[in-house]
């Protein structure tokens, strides 16, 4: 069962799921450390945002877009980290 954590971001709660480890590293491999060298930060974020964020819907399903229609800069930077750091965390037993 994926692990589940709720964080706020600038105010809005944003449900995360965790992803396996090979999902992950496939992201990691296709957009951060691509072989043809060419990192590509805002698919990397996408990706991340709609594989892990479950509420609110509109983001789950929007990704990006949802942040780039509203003209808003900070807020997935920030979501990104968030992400990151919850799936990094260990799985409490």
């Amino acid at each position: 069962m994926a692990r589940t954590k709720s964080v706020t971001v600038n105010g809005v709660d944003y449900e995360l799921q965790s992803v396996t480890f090979t999902w992950y590293s496939n992201l990691t491999d296709l957009y951060i450390n691509p072989a043809n060298g060419r990192k590509n930060t805002a698919k990397y974020a996408d990706a991340l945002i709609k594989g892990c964020v479950t509420a609110p819907a509109e983001v789950a399903k929007g990704g990006i877009k949802f942040f780039d229609e509203n003209d808003d800069l900070t807020t997935p930077s920030e979501l990104v980290r968030e992400i990151e750091n919850f799936l990094g965390e260990r799985n409490k037993s």
